[in-house]
């Protein structure tokens, strides 16, 4: 069982890269582990109005897929993160400015060693006209722009520091209630000061998506033919391409070989299967691995413990 713990304004952890991704709620996510490992992970958040706060730390690569709502809003800086950091086919640096709404959803490649400050905004929830305004201002920006938004170093530095800032005042004083003006003082700094540091380009330009593209097929491939595991060969075939730019997207996006993101993407669905039907013999045959001993290695090279061990916790 996984071992979230927290109450709503406070750290949840999870040894459970498929359960980190619930921690989030109202964000419909799916999370695939990629790096090899015991996986650790967080979120911590807090309420300011028709605002959240949140920061979520992650040890392990992770493939994220998810959508947020009308008319929530959510966007943050990646403070530190070691490898390759892709948000929908664009490359993000340290405090590249995110954005994860959008009717689109999302996909999300964070690397290890991830740490990440980020703002959900529920325009719905905006009672402060001044705020409902800006907010309207950033959807719209967001709506038609990039995903992974370089901004000014300086001004860059000083968002997220101040981002940083905020979230820490305003868990360190939860447990006393702000006044209704000073709620809506901090939401109007954060939006504020968010649409001051876009760049004029920020609502536009052409996306490097081909290469994300390929690596999106692969994965709705492996999820929705289960019954047929697809073989590198396959892949290539039904999505047209050769063998070589299979082999170039794979190592460039991921950092790893074809053949090693299908064993992966199959081990993540494997894994869900255990922990909803409670079988592994099932699960493991569901997504093609026969071979039981072998199923066992593999699965534990990846996740850092056995498939019977993923089963002894979510019995508990």
């Amino acid at each position: 069982m996984n071992t979230a713990t927290g109450s709503e304004d406070h750290i949840r952890r999870s040894d459970s890269v498929h359960h980190q991704a619930e921690l989030l709620d109202r964000w419909d996510q799916q999370y695939s582990q990629l790096g090899s490992g015991l996986f650790s992970g967080s979120v911590t958040m807090c309420r300011n109005g028709a605002a959240r706060l949140f920061r979520e730390d992650l040890n392990l690569d992770v493939y994220q897929v998810g959508g947020l709502s009308t008319p929530r809003i959510a966007f943050g800086f990646p403070l530190r993160f070691d490898g390759n950091c892709f948000l929908c086919g664009e490359a993000a640096r340290i405090r590249d400015l995110l954005v994860f709404s959008g009717q689109s959803g999302f996909e999300f490649l964070s690397p290890r060693d991830f740490e990440f400050y980020g703002v959900e905004f529920d325009a719905s929830k905006a009672t402060d006209p001044v705020l409902a305004a800006m907010l309207d201002e950033l959807s719209d920006v967001f709506a038609s722009g990039r995903r992974s938004i370089r901004l000014d170093p300086s001004q860059a530095n000083n968002l997220s520091s101040s981002l940083v800032s905020l979230f820490h005042a305003r868990a360190a004083a939860e447990a006393t209630p702000w006044s209704a003006e000073q709620t809506n003082a901090i939401n109007r700094q954060i939006a504020g000061s968010t649409l001051d540091c876009l760049p004029a380009d920020a609502a536009g330009g052409p996306r490097s998506e081909r290469h994300w593209d390929v690596i999106s097929a692969v994965r709705d491939l492996v999820r929705d033919n289960p019954y047929c595991p697809r073989s590198v060969a396959e892949l290539t075939i039904e999505l047209g391409i050769s063998r070589r730019t299979l082999q170039n997207v794979c190592q460039d996006i991921l950092g790893i070989s074809p053949v090693h993101f299908l064993r992966v993407l199959r081990l993540n669905e494997a894994r869900r299967a255990i922990e909803a039907t409670q079988s592994v013999t099932q699960a493991a045959t569901q997504f093609g691995f026969w071979h039981l001993s072998y199923f066992a290695r593999d699965y534990r090279a990846l996740f850092g413990e056995l498939p019977s061990r993923t089963l002894e916790r979510v019995r508990r």
